[in-house]
């Protein structure tokens, strides 16, 4: 007997990452060097916000897909980094920047999703997937479409995604895709954090919201309809560049 499962991943159309160029300009933190880390940050996720640039720091070195001398000028002038005015474009290469090509397709990526109603929660990311929730979007409508189950006044759970970019040796990419389902405080519209739930008494309630695995596969499509626009994700860097996927599931048939 042969079983056709859906396989969760999103293909890229090409190979969008065979020729990723950025430009790299030395840079240093400037103390208080812990604080000013912080502001980086922040600084990099607002010009990723508005367009100016995706940027990202590794190594001493801002890797930049679109408008480094802004900056490398707002950096400098806040006092956050020194930034150096040498700038050489550069081609990343998987065995030794796949980390900074991801944060750079992320970047480009909540651009693309705020504007569809999704938000990637707050905060550090500490793994290679990233969460994106669809906070922009009207709450009832999502409860009428099963994305949202209402638990209190100030507490629903969201079904939002997981996504994980992996990149090949050839510059083909998958976008890997899976239900995210945490609980939100809305008058914080934030995730609660595994601690909060549990001091709250509310762990052993969520799991009743944990759905089955077809219904999971179900809120996962509904929630990529939403996401892509006829059938694509496509993600346009602050360069213009772009990596565009196709939404269907490749299938496995299964012996």
């Amino acid at each position: 007997m042969t079983e056709n499962i859906y396989v969760n991943c999103l293909s890229a159309e090409g190979a969008p990452f065979i020729d990723f160029k950025v430009v790299a300009r030395s840079a240093t933190i400037l103390p208080p060097v812990e604080d000013n880390m912080k502001n980086m940050y922040m600084l990099l996720s607002w010009f990723a916000f508005k367009g100016i640039a995706d940027a990202e720091f590794r190594r001493n070195t801002i890797f930049v897909k679109g408008d480094d001398y802004k900056v490398a000028e707002q950096l400098n002038e806040s006092k956050i980094a020194f930034v150096g005015e040498k700038r050489e474009v550069t081609t990343l290469k998987l065995n030794n920047d796949l980390s900074v090509m991801r944060v750079l397709f992320y970047r480009a990526l909540s651009r693309y999703a705020m504007k569809k109603g999704f938000r990637p929660p707050l905060g550090k990311k500490r793994s290679k997937w990233m969460k994106l929730l669809p906070l922009g979007i009207n709450l009832e409508e999502l409860i009428k479409q099963e994305l949202a189950i209402k638990m209190n006044d100030d507490l629903a759970v969201y079904r939002g995604l997981y996504v994980m970019l992996e990149i090949f040796n050839d510059g083909e990419a998958i976008l890997w895709v899976d239900l995210y389902s945490p609980i939100v405080k809305l008058s914080e519209q934030r995730p609660l954090s595994p601690k909060e739930a549990k001091s709250l008494g509310l762990r052993d309630i969520y799991t009743s919201f944990i759905p089955a695995p077809k219904k999971r596969f179900e809120l996962t499509n509904k929630l990529l309809k939403i996401l892509c626009s006829d059938s694509k994700l496509n993600v346009v860097f602050a360069d213009g560049s772009s990596a565009s996927f196709t939404y269907a599931f490749p299938i496995l048939k299964v012996t």
